[in-house]
């Protein structure tokens, strides 16, 4: 089994295999992505955090701004009830992309070392 079959995986399952193929504790109250590095640890699999794209949250949230600005124009002008309900709806799910872009960024960031710590030489110019 390696790293994308883990992801793969539903937790209820990943739950039931890191009770059976590993002696982890706590299994229960871990998020998904924090399962499967567990595992992943656990079975020698190797683990790489997945990076999000910072460039992608920014363009999602251009792509909110056009869309208010065009909501203000139909506000303005001719206050079309239906399009304004699939403006907001698209903003909506626009606006939940960009929470979990940045919460899984964040989660990332998280999981891996920050460089330039204590005891590291500079990098060579």
């Amino acid at each position: 089994m390696d790293i994308k079959e883990l992801r793969k995986l539903p937790l209820p399952k990943l739950r039931d295999l890191a009770k059976e193929a590993t002696d982890l504790t706590g299994v229960i109250g871990m998020k998904k992505e924090e399962l499967i590095e567990a595992i992943a640890k656990a079975k020698g699999i190797a683990y790489e955090a997945v990076a999000k794209d910072v460039a992608t949250i920014s363009s999602v949230k251009q792509e909110i701004r056009a869309l208010q600005k065009k909501k203000a124009e139909i506000l303005s002008s001719s206050r079309d009830r239906a399009q304004l309900d699939r403006l907001r709806d698209k903003m909506k799910k626009l606006k939940r992309v960009t929470r979990k872009l940045a919460h899984a960024a964040g989660a990332a960031k998280a999981t891996t070392p920050s460089a330039g710590g204590e005891g590291t030489p500079p990098a060579a110019a």
